[in-house]
């Protein structure tokens, strides 16, 4: 059961993933041709900020799922609705917040950009993107807890998807009729809001004992703070870059954001791509850790990372050869800045590689709630990046800023290897340090030979298309070849497991 539940929250948020990337490479280029790439750049940039005020949810929501996890695996469905009525008075709690701290980014942050825009125009933005936040905060928030706490996430997923299909529809809709970019966005953001109607009628149907009114557990909430800090790192680590580069330079700062954005595209498609296997498996791993299945755990863990490997480096050899042709034709018709920059391509690889490469162990931190545990290290990952890019970004502009999150994401997933070796799943370092060795050196290979015979410099999408399905068929050839000649028991045992989940699927 477990395992056809993981399959089907990875096969919907691989879905949803794609839905997102193409989504995400489409819309931004269709703005940047009919309103050019400062308003790209300043809508990258608001939504950097608001990210920042999303630090008003308090870690409610990852607290409320691991306190989650133990009360639905036992069945204590009044324990279930404490919490879950715990969790929506703290939302409503975060949404007034979050209301008050956008009044104040309306005021402060055409302050940042004077003179690039008019003023008005990006005060009416940062309101109208805020919009599906607020959403989420008052209504939305409770019901996704639930549903990813219960090993649901794909309902959530699927719908989102359909979500970011009409929002995609009807701004380009708006755009060919040329209506403003204040109007595109206010229009897209009140149809993706109504995916909350579609959860909530889901969610009221498979759970009619549900009741947010209980005597609220705060108490089972005892992670919120610990979630919360985690929570500010994460986003003070994945949003420093924007947020510096908007205030530290000056006159072409939108400009460079825009530069910014577009590598972003990417990287945040093959980001959430590969944390879409790892969403999918949290909550079962916490039910695993929450019936002290030991056993189950560690080779459960071994088969994840195993797979997630062999995913992960064949996406970081296909990135590695195919950013720049990517950037240089989709880019092709901008003139107003420089978008193809090399050094830059080459620092946003390592920083997936650097990010990602965490991503097994944290899943079971996450799983196990140790949030308070490591809050020093998260910390310290944090302070790596603002210093380090603080000190770069006036000598070194975006490469200095890059080469902060480098080092910072390069600490913390060392770190986050170790940890889940000594305190979590004991015996996991070795085999990991040994894995990441073996597939990076293939990785390097493929690299070195793709830049080599595939040309850097594309002007059509269908020869780009061309050489990255070759480059994913060498690179999944090589990397599985590899993994399977050094590690064959585990190759085995992982497509046994996928037999098992597709012949449950199939009956």
């Amino acid at each position: 059961m477990r395992s056809e539940q993981a399959f089907k929250n990875m096969a919907a948020n691989l879905f949803l993933q794609i839905v997102v990337f193409i989504s995400g490479i489409i819309l931004p280029r269709f703005i940047m041709q009919a309103y050019g790439s400062s308003i790209n750049g300043m809508i990258t940039s608001v939504n950097q900020f608001l990210t920042y005020l999303g630090l008003a949810e308090a870690g409610v929501a990852t607290a409320s799922v691991v306190a989650l996890y133990t009360p639905l695996a036992l069945g204590r469905k009044d324990e279930v609705n404490s919490i879950l009525s715990a969790t929506r008075k703290f939302y409503n709690r975060s949404g007034v917040l979050f209301l008050s701290l956008t009044a104040l980014l309306v005021f402060v942050y055409p302050f940042f950009i004077s003179g690039q825009l008019d003023n008005s125009l990006v005060r009416w933005m940062i309101l109208v993107l805020a919009g599906s936040t607020r959403v989420d905060y008052f209504f939305l928030g409770k019901y996704r807890v639930l549903l990813m706490a219960n090993q649901e996430g794909y309902v959530v997923a699927l719908i989102q998807s359909a979500g970011t299909v009409a929002n995609m529809v009807v701004s380009i809709g708006l755009i060919y009729a040329g209506a403003s970019v204040l109007a595109v966005k206010a229009v897209a953001t009140g149809v993706y809001v109504l995916r909350l109607f579609l959860v909530k009628a889901y969610a009221k149907k498979k759970y009619p004992d549900l009741n947010f009114h209980a005597r609220p557990a705060e108490g089972a909430l005892k992670q919120k703070n610990a979630a919360l800090f985690h929570q500010v790192v994460t986003i003070i680590v994945n949003n420093t870059d924007t947020t510096v580069l908007t205030i530290c330079l000056g006159s072409r700062s939108l400009l460079e954001v825009s530069v910014y954005g577009i590598y972003m595209l990417v990287v945040n498609a093959v980001n959430q791509l590969l944390t879409s296997f790892s969403n999918g498996l949290t909550a079962g791993f916490g039910e695993v850790i929450a019936r002290r299945e030991e056993e189950t755990l560690k080779k459960s863990y071994s088969d994840y990372e195993y797979m997630y490997f062999l995913i992960f480096f064949v996406v970081v050899a296909c990135m590695g050869v195919l950013l720049i042709p990517f950037i240089s034709v989709y880019t092709i018709d901008m003139k107003d800045v420089q978008y193809v920059r090399p050094v830059i391509a080459a620092l946003f690889t390592l920083l997936v590689f650097l990010q990602n490469v965490r991503i097994p162990g944290l899943t079971i931190i996450c799983a196990a709630g140790h949030y308070k545990e490591t809050r020093y290290q998260a910390g310290l990952e944090a302070a790596i990046n603002i210093v380090v890019s603080l000190a770069l970004v006036w000598s070194m502009g975006m490469t200095g800023v890059l080469i902060g999150t480098v080092c910072s994401y390069g600490y913390r997933s060392f770190e986050i290897i170790l940890y889940t070796n000594r305190h979590l799943i004991p015996g996991t370092a070795k085999t990991a340090f040994i894995r990441i060795i073996r597939n990076l050196i293939v990785t390097g290979v493929l690299i070195s030979l793709g830049i080599w015979l595939i040309p850097q410099n594309m002007t059509s999408f269908i020869h780009w298309f061309i050489y990255a399905v070759a480059s994913g068929i060498v690179s999944v050839v090589m990397i599985v070849g590899v993994n399977y000649v050094a590690e064959p028991r585990q190759f085995k045992n992982l497509i046994l497991r996928i037999q098992g989940i597709v012949s449950r699927k199939k009956r």
